[in-house]
């Protein structure tokens, strides 16, 4: 039959055979993740979606909209990465109007399509490894994206 003579049970497994992966859950951030929570602006969120949602179209009108509520927590902004080989959420990032806002986000258990969504204080590349903070660290294609929209 081609090639492949071993058992079944003695060949690695294919990409779907892999058996059950660590779930993936929201859990209540940590004090030690509050406390990256930045003193000023910028007050950006990075957030982790469930892999079948990074599967989806996640425009970033509906990912600012999930988050924002008016009251407890205030959207500025919202940025969706796609990976343009594989057409599939990269990263998302969301700019909050203060920390508290932020650290609402963080602590909310709040579904996303289903499934569950976490979120983190974004932190910078560090030196040399990003662009300068005057225009909110607005990545290239996110900001490039935004303009073709408009």
């Amino acid at each position: 039959r081609g090639g492949d003579d071993r058992r079944r049970d003695d060949r690695p497994p294919r990409r779907d055979d892999r058996g059950p992966r660590a779930p993936f859950v929201w859990e209540e951030p940590t004090q030690e993740a509050l406390d990256k929570i930045p003193k000023e602006a910028p007050f950006t969120g990075y957030v982790t979606v469930h892999p079948q949602v990074a599967g989806e179209d996640v425009q970033e009108r509906d990912i600012a909209q999930h988050y924002h509520d008016g009251e407890g927590i205030k959207v500025i902004s919202a940025r969706v990465v796609y990976d343009r080989e594989q057409q599939r959420v990269k990263m998302i990032f969301i700019d909050f109007e203060d920390a508290e806002s932020l650290r609402n986000a963080m602590c909310m258990d709040l579904e996303f399509r289903g499934r569950p969504i976490k979120i983190a204080v974004a932190e910078s590349r560090g030196a040399g490894g990003s662009a300068p903070r005057g225009d909110r660290g607005l990545p290239r294609m996110g900001a490039n994206e935004r303009r073709e929209r408009e």
